[in-house]
C-alpha cells in the first residue's frame, strides 16, 4: 500500500514559491478549501504530475508548460518547477522528485530514492509501476467531472467500457494469474522441444519426434499469429477509446454552435438598437422649435421607452424559447446549466416553450416591436434637446456599445474554442472509427479462430507425446515431469483465473453494496447488483433494476471507487476533485461522512460552502486529519495553509 507522507510543490501554477502539505500515516480525510480558480485542480494535477508526468486539462491533456507560474517566467525568462512526493510503501520510505525546466531545452528530470538511495531511470519506472501504475490511476485520481464514464460499464457494446473493464481487473490483480499462465505455458513449450530433441536422438522414435518437432513448430507459428492480431485488437481498442473521446468532444462543439448562434442573434438586435440609440441623440439637435410640446413629449417618451424595452425584452425571451425548444428536442440536457433533465420535465418544458416559439406569436412580437419604435421616434421628434437629455442618450449609446463589444469577445471566444471541431474532421473521425471498428470485429472472429487452431495443435501435440510415453526409448525423468507438471498447473490457472474472476466480483458487490447503503438517501434501495463487466445496478427493495438519475450514478462510481480500493491489489490515497458536482445536499453530507470508508487516506478539494462544514467535522469526528485552504495572494499566486479554527 502507498501511504502519502509529504507533498511539495514550487513554482507549479498559481503555487509560487516552495509549499508543502504533510500528511499522517494513520487512517485519515484531509479537506483542501479554496474557491473557484483558485488552483484546486492544479493540486490535484500536482499529485497526477509528480506519480506520471501528466496534466490533465478540461479538454485533455495539457503540456507541462503551461503549469510554470507566469510571474517566476516573466522574473527569470524561463518556466520551471518542481514537485516531490513523499511516501511509503510495505514500510520502506520513498522521494519522488520531478522537475520540468526550460532554462536551455525544455526538459524533465525524473529522481526516485528510495530510502535515501537514488534508483536507475529504469528501476525508477518498474517501481513507480509496480507500486501506482498509471493504468489505475483513475481510481486514484478521482475527478467527478468525469464520472460519466463509469455508466459505460453498463453498455456491452462501448469501447470506453471495456477499457474500464481492463483497469479493473489490473487493479484487482487478474493480469497476475494470466501472467503466470502465460509464464507457465512458456515453460512447457521450452520443455516440449527439449523432449523433441532427446526422443530425436533415438532411432526407434527419431521419426516420430520429427513429427512432434514439426507439429511444434506449426504451434509457435500459430501463436505468433495469435499474438499480432491480440496486439492488434488492443491497438485497435486504444485507438477507438481515443475516437469516442474526440468524437465527444465534438458533440461539445455542436453546443458551443448552439450558443454561438444566440449571440449572434443578440448582436444583431444589439446593433439594431445601437443605430436607434444614434438615431435619437442626432435628431435632438435642430428641433429646437418643437419646444412647445417637449413637456408632454417628453412625459409620453418616458412611457415609450419603457414600452419598447418591454417589447424588446418580449423579442429576445421568444428568440431564446426558439433556441432552447431546438436543443430539448435533440439532447436531453438543460440548456441553460446543462445538467441532466427528466423526460417528464423535458416535454413540461418542451410543451411551456412552444407557445412563445411559435411563428405565430413571434410575428405578433415583431409587428408590436415596429409600432412601438415607431410610436418612440415620433415622440422623439417632438422631444425638446436640452443637456440632460443629451447626457442621457449619449450614455445608453456608450452602455450599448459595451453590451456590444462583450458580446462581440464571447462569440471571438466561442469561434476560436470551435476551430477544432470543423465539419470535415468530424467526418474523417467518424469514418475512421467506423473502419477501425469493423477491422477490430473481423480481428476478434480471427483471434476466435486462432484460439481453436491452437488448442487442436495442442492436441495433436499431446496425442504425439502420449505415444511417445508408450516407447521404449525414455527421456530425462526431470524433463518429462516437468511437461506433466507445468500441463496440470496450465490447467489450474485455467479454471483459477474464472473463479478467482467471480469471486472478485462477488466481493466487490458485497462492498459497493454495503457503502452504497450507507451515501444513499433512499430507504426502499437494498443494494448494488454487479455485471460481468463491473457495471453496477440499483436494486430496490422487490429485487427490481431501478432506473437512476444522474446523482446517483455519481453514488454509484464512488461506491465502486470504495470497493476496489478494498479489493485491490494496487492500494493507495483517493484524490478527490469536484466530487459533489451532481449531487443534492442530503447525498453530499452522506458522502461527506462516508469518506473515510473510501481509503486509508482520502484527500478531498473542494470550496466554502459546498457542504454544511459543521456537520461534516462533527459527522467526520476522529477521521478528519487536518484541513487546508487555498489563500490568495494574486491571480498568479496562491498560498497553501492549514485552516484556521474560527
Amino acid at each position: 500500500m502507498l501511504t502519502l507522507d509529504r507533498l511539495i510543490v514550487q513554482n507549479f501554477g498559481p503555487y509560487r514559491g516552495l509549499q508543502e502539505m504533510t500528511f499522517s500515516h494513520e487512517r485519515g480525510v484531509y479537506i483542501i478549501y479554496g474557491p473557484n480558480g483558485r488552483g484546486k485542480t492544479t493540486l490535484h494535477n500536482a499529485f497526477r504530475y509528480a506519480l506520471y508526468g501528466k496534466i490533465h486539462g478540461r479538454r485533455g491533456v495539457e503540456h507541462a508548460r503551461e503549469l510554470a507560474n507566469r510571474d517566476v517566467r516573466k522574473q527569470e525568462g524561463y518556466g520551471s518547477f518542481e514537485t516531490v512526493i513523499e511516501f511509503h510503501h510495505d514500510e520502506i520510505p520513498y522521494r519522488l522528485t520531478r522537475r520540468y525546466d526550460e532554462q536551455q531545452d525544455p526538459n524533465e528530470i525524473v529522481l526516485l530514492e528510495r530510502d535515501g538511495v537514488p534508483l536507475s531511470q529504469d528501476d525508477s519506472e518498474k517501481v513507480l509501476q509496480s507500486i501506482a501504475p498509471e493504468s489505475v490511476s483513475q481510481f486514484f485520481l478521482f475527478d467527478g467531472e468525469l464520472l460519466r464514464k463509469y455508466e459505460d460499464l453498463l453498455d456491452k457494446d462501448s469501447e470506453d467500457g471495456a477499457a474500464l473493464e481492463k483497469s479493473i481487473e489490473r487493479v484487482l490483480g487478474l493480469p497476475i494469474v494470466d501472467n503466470a499462465k502465460a509464464d507457465v505455458a512458456a515453460i512447457r513449450q521450452a520443455v516440449g522441444k527439449q523432449l523433441t530433441a532427446q526422443y530425436s536422438a533415438h532411432a526407434e522414435t527419431r521419426r516420430m519426434a520429427l513429427s512432434l518437432n514439426e507439429a511444434q513448430e506449426v504451434r509457435d507459428r500459430l501463436q505468433t499469429s495469435h499474438d499480432e492480431i491480440a496486439a492488434r485488437i488492443e491497438a485497435g481498442k486504444k485507438r477507438l477509446v481515443e475516437l469516442d473521446a474526440r468524437l465527444r468532444e465534438h458533440s461539445k462543439g455542436e453546443r458551443l454552435l448552439g450558443l454561438l448562434e444566440g449571440l449572434n442573434a443578440q448582436l444583431v438586435d444589439g446593433e439594431h438598437r445601437e443605430q436607434e440609440a444614434v438615431e435619437a441623440l442626432s435628431a435632438l439637435s435642430g428641433n429646437l422649435w418643437k419646444a412647445v410640446l417637449a413637456r408632454s413629449a417628453t412625459d409620453r417618451l418616458i412611457a415609450a421607452d419603457a414600452e419598447v424595452t418591454a417589447v424588446e425584452d418580449e423579442m429576445r425571451d421568444a428568440a431564446a424559447s426558439v433556441r432552447d425548444l431546438a436543443h430539448l428536442r435533440e439532447a436531453s440536457d438543460c440548456p441553460v446549466c446543462r445538467r441532466d433533465v427528466p423526460d417528464s420535465l423535458r416535454s413540461e418544458l418542451t410543451r411551456a416553450l412552444e407557445s412563445h416559439a411559435s411563428s405565430s406569436y413571434c410575428e405578433g412580437v415583431d409587428a408590436r416591436l415596429a409600432r412601438v419604435r415607431d410610436k418612440r421616434r415620433t415622440l422623439q421628434a417632438l422631444s425638446l434637446e436640452n443637456a440632460s437629455l443629451v447626457v442621457e442618450r449619449d450614455r445608453n449609446l456608450r452602455r450599448l456599445r459595451l453590451e456590444l463589444q462583450e458580446c462581440r469577445d464571447e462569440i471571438a471566444s466561442y469561434e476560436q474554442q470551435l476551430k477544432a471541431f470543423g465539419e470535415d474532421k468530424l467526418r474523417a473521425l467518424s469514418s475512421e472509427r467506423g473502419e477501425l471498428h469493423a477491422k477490430v470485429v473481423r480481428d476478434e472472429e480471427r483471434l476466435s479462430g486462432a484460439i481453436t487452431e491452437l488448442n487442436e495443435q495442442d492436441l495433436v501435440i499431446e496425442d504425439f507425446k502420449r505415444k511417445l510415453r508408450r516407447q521404449a526409448v525414455r527421456p530425462d525423468h526431470t524433463l518429462d515431469l516437468k511437461d506433466q507438471v507445468s500441463q496440470a498447473l496450465i490447467a489450474l490457472f485455467g479454471d483459477s483465473i474464472d473463479a478467482y474472476r467471480a469471486k472478485l466480483r462477488r466481493r466487490v458487490e458485497e462492498r459497493a453494496s454495503e457503502i452504497f447503503r450507507g451515501l444513499t438517501s433512499e430507504p426502499d434501495y437494498k443494494g448494488l447488483r454487479i455485471t460481468d463487466r463491473y457495471g453496477l445496478e440499483i436494486i430496490d427493495s422487490d429485487n427490481e433494476v431501478v432506473r437512476r438519475s444522474a446523482g446517483y450514478e455519481h453514488l454509484v462510481a464512488l461506491s465502486l471507487i470504495a470497493a476496489l480500493q478494498d479489493s485491490a491489489a494496487v492500494r493507495g490515497p483517493v484524490i478527490m476533485d469536484y466530487p459533489f458536482g451532481r449531487l443534492d445536499t442530503d447525498n453530499t453530507a452522506h458522502v461527506v461522512a462516508g469518506l473515510p470508508r473510501m481509503a486509508r487516506q482520502v484527500i478531498l478539494l473542494s470550496f466554502d460552502g459546498e457542504f454544511d462544514r459543521p456537520a461534516a467535522l462533527q459527522a467526520l469526528g476522529s477521521n478528519l486529519a487536518a484541513e487546508y485552504e487555498l489563500e490568495r495572494v494574486s491571480s498568479r499566486h496562491t498560498l497553501i495553509q492549514p485552516r484556521r479554527t474560527m
